[in-house]
């Protein structure tokens, strides 16, 4: 009997590539590093906003009101304006003999308005004891002494 000849075919050699393990895929990879991207901005972005608040605070607790001898006013209306960082007031004066009549909040910036008609309650205590020395310690927000810093500057008191 002859022999015949093999028909079946052996599978092709690998090629040493084929052979090496599979690497990572690239999309996890873009992954991790968007990830560690985002862990690294994330953290930048917290450290940034507490320094922000911590020099915030710092600014608005260092803040002091300086009495104005009002009596020593000539006649007529003054404008002044304080900012410590994202809050704002600009006030209006009104002076008649030597004595404020009025105030005015003509600027508030983005204070609510809540925060707005306390200020002005507070400038009635200024016109009633023509001093800007009224009590604020407790619960003042830095928008009530912001208000009557700006205050303190259009009667020229002050920085």
């Amino acid at each position: 009997m002859e022999e015949q000849p093999d028909t079946t075919q052996s599978p092709p050699a690998e090629t040493a590539a084929e052979r090496q393990p599979p690497k990572r895929s690239t999309r996890r990879k873009v992954i991790i590093g968007m990830s560690i991207a985002l862990a690294v901005l994330l953290v930048a972005a917290g450290l940034m906003g507490g320094l922000y608040a911590w020099r915030f605070h710092k600014a608005a607790n260092d803040l002091t009101i300086e009495d104005v001898d009002m009596s020593r006013l000539p006649d007529g209306t003054y404008q002044g304006s304080y900012s410590v960082f994202h809050v704002k007031a600009a006030v209006e004066v009104s002076v008649e003999d030597g004595r404020v009549v009025a105030i005015g909040l003509v600027d508030s910036g983005r204070m609510a308005e809540e925060t707005q008609q306390e200020v002005q309650e507070i400038f009635d205590e200024v016109i009633s004891a023509q001093s800007l020395e009224v009590d604020i310690t407790s619960g003042a927000s830095v928008s009530k002494k912001v208000s009557l810093k700006a205050v303190e500057d259009a009667l020229g008191g002050g920085d």
